[in-house]
């Protein structure tokens, strides 16, 4: 077999992704993850290869030379040649790793309870809300991006997650990556103690009143929407805009007996941040 270092252009990379026999269909989301990240300047070169078979046909690598297409930019990888063509069965296929996944490469424990808390947070972050589909809030954010996010602060990140799935399993009111990206989003970038913010969702998870009337009023609204018959529950949106209002009056120190939002008359609502 022969390793070298090769800078591979748009045109080469078309060149190579012609010689190859067949591959399975490319995954759009991850040539275009892989394409983000390039024209970004952050693909790092870390010795995994392109490979060719003994016949010079490509064998692994097809979306990062699909991407290298997209992208415009010549991009430096490893390539071996000689390969025995039967050894692509043996192939990791090379799908960009998500963020849980690097994490969990690390060691990092919980790593898709942190992944989830990150992914939160920024989504809070850019729009202020949790948008219902995680797959595609972030079409324009890769994994190296969402690392970074996570590199800022790692411990931060695990003590939120941590906290929010030992408050999920008291109640399973809400998801344990709500509570816990929305526990970090708010005493970060939303300027609260953290304490403050802890006790709403605590008061919010435990099954019994708690004494504050919008936390309360909003388990009620929950447990009773999940008795209901899957097609007739809430949908995300409408959900997290009842956290929101549940949260605003409980910064406001407003007492409520009931929670309810009716798109078609009120405007989405915004949490509110101390910093505003």
């Amino acid at each position: 077999m022969d390793f070298k270092i090769e800078v591979i252009t748009p045109a080469k990379a078309k060149t190579y992704l012609d010689t190859s026999k067949g591959n399975r269909p490319l995954s759009k989301p991850s040539v275009k993850s892989y394409a983000d990240t390039m024209k970004a300047e952050k693909w790092q070169l870390n010795g995994i290869p392109i490979v060719f078979d003994t016949e010079g046909h490509l064998l692994d690598g097809h979306h990062r030379m699909k991407a290298v297409m997209e992208a415009e930019v010549p991009v430096v990888f490893a390539v071996v040649r000689g390969v025995a063509a039967e050894a692509f069965t043996t192939f990791d296929c090379g799908l960009h790793r998500k963020l849980g996944q690097l994490l969990a490469m690390q060691g990092v424990l919980n790593y898709n309870c942190v992944s989830a808390t990150v992914s939160v947070n920024v989504s809070l972050m850019s729009s202020g809300r949790i948008q219902a589909n995680n797959g595609t809030r972030h079409n324009r954010m890769t994994s190296t991006d969402f690392y970074e996010y996570y590199s800022r602060d790692p411990q931060g990140y695990q003590v939120a997650s941590r906290y929010g799935k030992n408050l999920y399993d008291i109640g399973r009111i809400l998801k344990s990556s709500w509570i816990s990206g929305l526990v970090y989003y708010l005493s970060h970038t939303g300027g609260y103690e953290e304490e403050y913010v802890k006790r709403f969702f605590d008061a919010l998870c435990h099954m019994e009143t708690s004494g504050i009337s919008a936390a309360d009023a909003l388990r009620n609204y929950i447990v009773t929407n999940e008795r209901k018959k899957k097609s007739t529950r809430v949908k995300t949106d409408h959900l997290f805009a009842l956290v929101t209002k549940a949260w605003n009056f409980y910064v406001k120190d407003k007492s409520i007996k009931k929670i309810n939002f009716n798109p078609e008359k009120e405007e989405y609502p915004r949490l509110i941040l101390k910093q505003e």
